[in-house]
This record gives structure tokens, C-alpha cells and sequence, in this order.
């Protein structure tokens, strides 16, 4: 089989691959985080946030952001407290102590 025909073949099956992951995947709020930081500030997004501050200014919209930009400083945290982990997150604004636990996440700001 030569070298064209080879590539035929593959593109093809390639393009139907792509088209048929863009049908499964739209809309779907999919994410490929393999890091530990990641992976614990997208878990605690997924949650109820409780905002534990004096500051009302801050929306739900924008305290996501903050805390997705974070980062998880495992030194400082006890991820494994029960029955709620705890997490020291540094950010651009100021630094969060959130205690995760599995239905909400509480969030003091330092």
C-alpha cells in the first residue's frame, strides 16, 4: 500500500474521530487537568461556595475566577482532616483558606 494511500486512510479516520468527539463533547463542561493543584481547585468550584469575609463586593462569577487562577499550597494544607480537608490556596488577590467539605466549600480570605 503506498504512502498516499496510507495517509488517506488515516486522515480519514481521523476526521470522523474529531467530528465524532465534538458531537459527544459539546456543551459539556469537560476538562483535562492531571496536576494535584488543579484537580483540587476544579473540585472545589464544583461546590456551594461560602464566602466567609467582610467583603460583599465579591460575586460568585469572580471568586471563581480567583480561585481558579490559585494556587494549592500543599505545605500549609491538611487535605486529609476529617471530616473536612483543609487548603491554603495563594492568589493574585489574597490568599484563601477554604475547608472542603463534600457538599460545600467554605472560604475565609487572609
Amino acid at each position: 500500500m503506498s504512502f498516499l494511500k496510507r495517509l488517506y486512510y488515516y486522515s480519514t479516520g481521523f476526521i470522523i474521530g474529531i467530528i465524532f468527539l465534538f458531537f459527544i463533547f459539546n456543551g459539556k463542561r469537560t476538562s483535562c487537568n492531571y496536576g494535584p493543584s488543579a484537580r483540587v481547585l476544579d473540585n472545589i468550584v464544583s461546590k456551594e461556595l461560602i464566602l466567609k469575609s467582610n467583603i460583599d463586593s465579591i460575586d460568585e462569577s469572580e471568586l471563581i475566577d480567583i480561585i481558579s487562577n490559585g494556587r494549592v499550597i500543599f505545605n500549609k494544607s491538611s487535605p486529609n482532616e476529617e471530616p473536612c480537608g483543609i487548603y491554603f490556596v495563594e492568589t493574585d488577590y489574597k490568599d484563601l483558606l477554604i475547608i472542603n467539605c463534600e457538599d460545600n466549600a467554605t472560604i475565609e480570605i487572609r
